[in-house]
């Protein structure tokens, strides 16, 4: 399974707490936002999306005792190097990026220079797993799963472990499709409420493929297309993942991808690259926009990271309507944030901000939730 964490830019946490500034050292234009606490709002809209119990129930399949999504099998990190996550409360901008870096090389490795004929296990396909109370884990049930793939019903989660709460309470199921062909492994996933005699909300469909080129695999690339829902508010994305020079201890990553939310109508866009001269450096390229009706909030910049001894240096900075807004400056040592004029920003602009930055890991997690749980089908 892949590392779960980037443990070498692990300064990236530190180079997230801000140090407000104010000292007016710019005679450029400044923009203003037109309302921070909408921004906010329209934010807070679009990482709240992944919030149904069927969500939650789903992100535990991956570790849950007797689930075939436990099983490791020799297809894939593609779920694990896609990543899809319910949004979480994150303090390290752009920090889960160097981890994508880790699935991306995992899953060129685990996927080999061939394709699979089948990225789900012969043993599991059209079978349904269920919870078994009496022994504490997913047994097969006596209900046919879908011919090309497995069928998975998730449950009402105990809130203090986290795990199945016993009596066990069924809220949704989850499909997982083979649509694997020809060069590329490919996956489909469907996540709905209800039961499967009575299906009830969709809260996710979409497809990831992911293919390796070299023996051994020196480059992986994988896609992820679809939607998730709340049931009220729909978030599409399309997103491509590439990682180079996975056999060497520089490898490269490459990721873009494109999010919209119908109600508010949010358009998101998301450009990172992460680029290493060596085990010791890391350099993460951002572009990053926010559209809202006539509104558009950009970050523009790079994080380099140099991992012994530490350095974690930040140089990001943010338009409205490409004028200059506000600036993200400085090192581990303490990260300055002000008005491109200098000047402090006020408490709804910081949260405005604060949220802004937060956007691209809880996006990029979006897709991880979905992914995770998935991750050992596929062999990570």
């Amino acid at each position: 399974m892949p590392p779960r964490s980037g443990h070498p830019w692990r300064g990236l946490a530190a180079a997230a707490v801000f140090v407000v500034a104010a000292c007016s050292d710019s005679t450029g234009p400044q923009a203003h936002l037109a309302s921070p606490e909408q921004l906010s709002a329209d934010l807070q809209s679009v990482a709240g999306v992944v919030t149904s119990p069927a969500f939650a129930s789903f992100a535990t399949i991956g570790t849950a005792a007797g689930s075939p999504a436990a099983v490791s099998t020799p297809a894939g990190a593609l779920l694990q190097a896609a990543p899809i996550t319910p949004p979480r409360t994150s303090s390290q901008p752009y920090a889960d990026a160097p981890r994508r870096l880790a699935a991306l090389r995992a899953a060129g490795v685990a996927l080999g220079s061939t394709i699979s004929a089948s990225v789900i296990p012969s043993q599991y396909l059209a079978q349904t797993f269920v919870w078994d109370d009496a022994t504490h884990q997913y047994v097969v049930g006596p209900d046919a799963g879908p011919s090309n793939g497995v069928r998975i019903i998730l449950y009402a989660l105990d809130p203090l472990t986290g795990q199945v709460a016993e009596p066990s309470n069924a809220v949704g199921y989850v499909d997982l499709l083979d649509q694997s062909n020809g060069g590329t492994n490919a996956l489909e996933v469907l996540l709905n409420g209800g039961t499967p005699a009575s299906p009830g909300t969709t809260y996710a469909h979409y497809t990831i493929t992911g293919s390796v080129t070299g023996n051994p695999p020196t480059t992986f690339t994988a896609t992820a297309s679809g939607f998730v829902s709340d049931g009220t508010r729909t978030l599409t994305f399309d997103a491509t993942f590439s990682g180079t020079n996975l056999t060497t201890d520089n490898p490269d990553v490459d990721l873009q991808v494109t999010w919209d939310l119908n109600d508010p109508a949010v358009h998101i866009e998301l450009h990172e690259t992460l680029a290493t001269s060596d085990a010791n450096h890391v350099t993460i390229s951002v572009h990053f926009s926010v559209i809202r009706g006539t509104e558009t909030v950009s970050v523009d910049g790079t994080i380099t990271e140099v991992v012994s001894p530490l350095t974690v240096t930040a140089d990001l900075h943010i338009t409205v309507g490409g004028v200059p807004y506000a600036d993200v400056v400085g090192t581990n040592q303490g990260i300055q944030l002000r008005h491109h004029d200098g000047s402090a920003l006020s408490a709804a602009e910081l949260q405005a901000v604060s949220d802004l930055f937060e956007m691209p890991d809880n996006l990029s997690g979006a897709m991880e939730s979905l992914v995770n749980p998935c991750q050992h089908m596929l062999g990570a």
